[in-house]
């Protein structure tokens, strides 16, 4: 009797643990006081838009999504935030390839916009080029030092971080017309009142929201997405050299004779989608640091013999 009665004690604690841990599944903590709660450097936080996506992204599935796309910008956010405080901007500014393109180099849009930043190729001038060799899009140090520099540049000519991401998301002459439109308004009586177009409208706050969590991942109790934010604290940018590349050269021949990996070649200069340097013109080539001096002298006594 005794034996039953424990065995039933136990049974009920067990079933009280499964209950009590499936009621909190779905619920995140504050740990932090509300005056501790940072904001991001744009202003927005509090708008219904944002509050909107910020319960959305919040969800268990979408936080793991966040999780995911964090480990994935690891390479490149070093770099990024280091761009973003040399040039004074927000650095909320890091998690816009989030809401880009989910901080895949490879991204490519149904429309075309390709890339971490997602360029349209109609965008690209005068901040970046291709052709039927390379595409610079592909790389995210130049397509980021592009994007920031657009971003820069849509500041300048608005005066507002909202305004100045609805016209990187949808273009300054469109922007201008509707504050032409709409004379005094800002941007969020644009958005919440239909005078912006729907993606563009959704699009500064939902990178307001991805920037709170983040930011703020302690306050809402998001243990998981402070801990993959922290992988990138104390990285330093990554470094390389260079090599002036005259004329068509495969980077499988590049790998062979200089022995730096073909995977490594590749993974450095993402823009070289046909995995040759262009031909009639020199290009930089980006390599491990520490390799270039050896790796030129070896593409040197190459070129030697192929002119003997």
């Amino acid at each position: 009797m005794v034996k039953n009665s424990k065995l039933k004690f136990l049974f009920f604690l067990l079933i009280l643990f499964i209950n009590t841990k499936t009621l909190f599944a779905n619920t995140h903590f504050y740990t932090v006081e509300e005056s501790q709660r940072k904001g991001v450097g744009i202003k927005g936080l509090n708008q219904k838009s944002t509050k909107h996506f910020r319960e959305l992204y919040m969800a268990d599935s979408k936080i793991k999504w966040l999780s995911d796309v964090l480990i994935d910008s690891i390479p490149y956010r070093p770099y990024i935030k280091s761009q973003l405080k040399k040039k004074k901007m927000p650095l909320c500014l890091q998690y816009l390839p989030i809401v880009e393109s989910n901080y895949k180099v490879t991204a490519v849009s149904s429309s075309g916009a390709t890339g971490l930043w997602q360029f349209m190729e109609n965008s690209m001038s005068p901040y970046m080029k291709k052709n039927w060799w390379y595409d610079e899009r592909y790389d995210p140090w130049k397509e980021t030092d592009a994007a920031l520099h657009k971003l820069l540049d849509n500041y300048k000519t608005f005066g507002d971080w909202a305004f100045a991401l609805a016209a990187y998301n949808m273009g300054a002459g469109a922007i201008k017309r509707i504050q032409k439109a709409h004379p005094g308004k800002d941007f969020w009586y644009l958005a919440e009142n239909g005078y912006i177009r729907k993606e563009t409208a959704e699009y500064v706050p939902k990178l307001l929201a991805i920037a709170d969590i983040i930011d703020n991942a302690e306050y809402w109790g998001l243990i998981q997405i402070a801990a993959c934010d922290k992988m990138i604290y104390g990285l330093a940018p990554e470094t390389f050299d260079y090599i002036n590349i005259t004329g068509k050269i495969s980077l499988e021949k590049i790998s062979s004779v200089t022995e730096i990996d073909f995977e490594t070649l590749k993974k450095l200069n993402p823009a070289l989608i046909k995995n040759y340097t262009p031909p009639e013109m020199t290009w930089k080539l980006r390599v491990p640091k520490g390799s270039a001096k050896e790796a030129a002298e070896k593409l040197r006594q190459l070129k030697k013999q192929n002119t003997k």
